[in-house]
């Protein structure tokens, strides 16, 4: 399963980010309970269809898209999501390598900021890009 692969590349990059700048991040698969005042962030995997272009099933192609949703207080300034949108940009550039067990690949779009949803106690901008790679498969049996 190299989407898992690449999931897990993107988040251990994510995770040095925003632990340097003190943001926590919400993965999908994990409990996480916001304080009412914080910036957060909400990271999500969409994995495209897995593709084989190769005779003998030698390596398959993975692609999908990375999601990361910034979830601010309502009463915050916009300024504080768009800086975050801007340096995920920095972070995530097209062309950044990705490579883990076996997986090897590269962010092919560049950060994308989505529209503004607004609730009653926050706000969330997503933010989102692109990658590509290729996977060795195991033999069959393993």
């Amino acid at each position: 399963m190299s989407h898992a692969r690449v999931r897990q590349a993107i988040e251990t990059k994510l995770a040095a980010w925003s632990a340097a700048r003190q943001i926590r991040v919400a993965y999908s698969n994990q409990p996480f309970t916001p304080n009412p005042s914080e910036t957060y962030l909400r990271a999500f995997q969409l994995p495209a269809s897995t593709t084989c272009r190769y005779l003998g099933g030698d390596a398959y192609e993975y692609t999908g898209v990375y999601q990361i949703s910034i979830v601010c207080p309502s009463a915050q300034a916009m300024a504080t999501a768009e800086t975050l949108v801007e340096e995920l940009t920095q972070l995530f550039r097209v062309d950044t390598p990705l490579a883990r067990n076996g997986f090897d690949g590269l962010i092919t779009e560049p950060v994308d900021q989505g529209p503004t949803i607004t609730e009653s106690a926050t706000y969330t901008v997503p933010a989102s890009f692109t990658y590509a790679g290729v996977a060795d498969q195991p033999p069959a049996g393993a």
